[in-house]
Parts: structure tokens; sequence; C-alpha cells
């Protein structure tokens, strides 16, 4: 497996010339047809063959970078080869990578949008958590028309997760939340209202995502996730949490104070790390999950939580600011990688890398002569997520949201790992 970063003058010809492949089989892999025409900068997912034709000129460092394997491995996998014993026409055995096994999760509201773009990561997602059945301060769960995606979702057998928000009129409502963790009468309510609906539609398990709550409400989140957790276990169902991305326990702010990595780390199955929306619509323009960033939140989360309980959250969405970036004026518009590749392609703009953000980028003119910036995700962008995954040994990642496709993406994933 390799990602092939496009350069002026490729093309889906050239590059299956150059890889050793049909072009057919890198158009189906990518998502592409014959007359695509591919950006500068666009990231491309390229296949490992499982032999490979030894070509006039190659050398086993040229073989190796073209199939994504070192000259090491090759040669583990081929005994008694070198460059000096390298003849046209030989087939070489490609060396199968080991896989390690995650644990993967994406959230997706019960639309038409997010069940299409569920067809394609299906095959790389243990869980689907369904977003989402807002709690009122009564207890009361606000309808959810969910049997269409749960039925999709174990018959590709993928678990289905209830979550539950304490959002009101569009909000996460700290009176609400207040509420449901204070209330007695009102939290047992909840937790037998969600039981009966995780059995009635056939739920595999919960996620809480309360937001906002204030610091007053800590210890009263932490008692309510024990308790929810033990009645959830009784029935055999996981819970997951969804917290803020916290890098100290002290960290002030209404969305931080209020979770508690430690208590949730010891009380729930796994733990979401939301670790994106440092670029958000509202604000100024840069990466949405920028890796430094990223990396403060997972060194504080270790320190607290067991890391084989972390689901580190992965964005599947970037932005397009328009400039100049005014604080309060118009909202940046959200965009899948696919849109944005697209958007480049149409304006005829380069794909640029950041490396210190781990994140791509691109500037261009629209009709009307402004100047615009998009921030978005690829294949380095997201290789460079799960080589941190990997290194802090998570139990995996969560995906913000389904309504962003990503088809390629997916087989990325299942050629990197296996999954749980």
């Amino acid at each position: 497996m390799q990602i092939h970063v496009v350069k002026r003058g490729d093309s889906l010809w050239k590059l299956s010339q150059y890889y050793k492949l049909p072009w057919q089989e890198l158009a189906a892999v990518n998502r592409l047809t014959e007359k695509d025409v591919l950006s500068v900068g666009q990231t491309l997912f390229i296949p490992t063959p499982f032999s490979y034709t030894v070509q006039p000129g190659d050398s086993l460092e040229e073989i190796g970078k073209r199939i994504g394997v070192s000259v090491a491995q090759l040669q583990q996998a081929n005994p008694g080869i070198s460059d000096a014993t390298l003849k046209a026409g030989t087939q070489l055995n490609v060396p199968q990578r080991s896989k390690r096994t995650i644990t993967t999760n994406a959230f997706a509201e019960p639309v038409p949008k997010a069940q299409a773009n569920f067809d394609a990561a299906a095959k790389g997602l243990s869980y689907v958590t369904i977003f989402s059945y807002e709690v009122n301060e009564k207890g009361e769960f606000k309808p959810l028309n969910d049997q269409a995606f749960i039925k999709d979702a174990k018959n590709r057998n993928v678990k289905p997760i209830m979550a539950i928000t304490n959002i009101k009129d569009g909000e996460f409502s700290e009176e609400v939340g207040t509420a449901i963790l204070t209330n007695k009468e009102i939290t047992n309510k909840v937790i037998n209202e969600s039981i009966r609906i995780m059995k009635q539609k056939g739920y595999e398990g919960i996620s809480v995502d309360f937001e906002f709550l204030g610091k007053q409400n800590k210890e009263a989140y932490n008692q309510f996730l024990r308790t929810l957790t033990e009645r959830m276990h009784q029935e055999n169902y996981i819970v997951m949490t969804a917290v803020a991305p916290k890098i100290s326990a002290t960290q002030q702010g209404e969305w931080y104070e209020s979770h508690d990595y430690k208590a949730h780390g010891e009380i729930v199955d796994y733990v979401i790390l939301m670790t994106y929306e440092w670029g958000y619509s509202g604000g100024p323009p840069m990466a949405v999950s920028p890796l430094p960033s990223v990396k403060k939140v997972l060194d504080y989360a270790v320190s607290e939580i067991d890391p084989r309980k972390i689901l580190m959250g992965i964005n599947l969405y970037g932005y397009d600011w328009k400039l100049p970036f005014k604080p309060g004026g118009e909202f940046a518009k959200a965009l899948n990688p696919v849109q944005a590749t697209q958007l480049a392609g149409k304006r005829k703009a380069a794909i640029k890398y950041s490396r210190k953000d781990e994140a791509p980028f691109f500037r261009y003119w629209d009709k009307d002569k402004k100047e615009h910036v998009v921030w978005f995700e690829d294949l380095r962008s997201m290789k460079a997520k799960f080589d941190v995954v990997d290194q802090y040994n998570f139990a995996g990642v969560s995906f913000w949201n389904l309504s962003f496709g990503y088809p390629v993406f997916w087989n990325y994933l299942i050629d990197r790992y296996n999954i749980k």
C-alpha cells in the first residue's frame, strides 16, 4: 500500500505504467473515471499487488517505493535477491505486512446522505453511533427515525450504538444536563428509557455526549455514568462517552470543566476524544485538527486513561474560508475531502501540505474575485493521524461524521488494519 501525491503531468494511464497496475484498478479503488482530471497535490491510494514483475532498469529501492515496502522486506520475501541479481521479467513476491487490530466507530445521523456514505464505510467500522436521541429536562426523549439505519448496520456486521445528548433547540443545554444529572428520578427515567429503546430497536451499546455542563456538574456527571454503566453492563451493553479535547485536569471553560478524564476512563468502556475543531466554521482559517495541538491532548489523555480505552476522534471534513477573515463575519463552508479536491481542480489550485500541522490546504479566487483558503483532510493527513494512534497504542478511532463522504479512505483503512 502506498500514497501517491499527484505531480504536474500525472494521469491514471501514466501512473498505471509506473506502478504496473491496470489504470482501471487505480480508478476503481480511488473512485475515479478515465475522464477525471487529477489535481496537483491530490493524494491517490495505490494498492499493493501480490507479485511484481521486474522491469528493465529497476532497483530494489525503486521497486520498494513503488509498492510501499522496504528493501529489507523485499529481500526477506525473496531470498538471495539483490540489485546485482535483478533480471527483467522476474516475478518477485510482495511481502505481506502484519496488521494491528483496532476498534473503529463513526457518528452518523439517520439521513439519506449519511446512509449512502455508510455503504463505503461499513467495511471499516466496528460500531456506528446513530446521532442522536435528544433528552429534555423532564427525561423525555425526542423520537428518532433510526430503524432503517440500524437494520443496515446489522446486515453489514457493524454494531449500532445509541447516542443520547443534552441538546435543546439545536444547542447543548446546561439546564437540561443539570436536570438529568442532579434529579435521581429523572436520572433513573433516562436510563430506563434508554434500555427500553435499545432492546426494542436492537442497539448494542450507548454513547453519552453531554456537553457544556459547567464545572458544578462534574461529579454529578461522573455519578450518572457510574449508575448508567452498571445498569448497561447488567444488560450486556457497552458504554462510550465523548469528551472535550483537554490538555490538563484544571483546564478552564464551560466545555472542559465537567469532563473528568480520569473518572470517565475508570467507568466506561471507551472514551472518545473530540480531537478536532481547532479550525472551525466561525473561527480563523487553520487546520481542523493540527497534529501538534492534537498531541497535547493525547499526552494528557494517556496520563489519566488507559490507552486501550481511548478512541481518538478524527474529522472527515474541512472548511472553505473567504478572506480576509473577519470575526463575526461569514461562516466557513464545510466540505468533504472529495469536494475539496474537486474544487482545487476546478479552480486550478495546487494543493499544498503543511508538515507542521499534517494537513493539506490550498488557496483560490472565486468568480467575484474574492480569495479563499481551504483546509481539509487527505490520505497523508489520515496516515499521520493513524501513525499517532499506533504510537500511543490506542484502542482505535472514532470519526465525525458520515455526513461527509470519503470513499477511498476506507480502502486505505482496511488495507492498514484489521477491524475488530
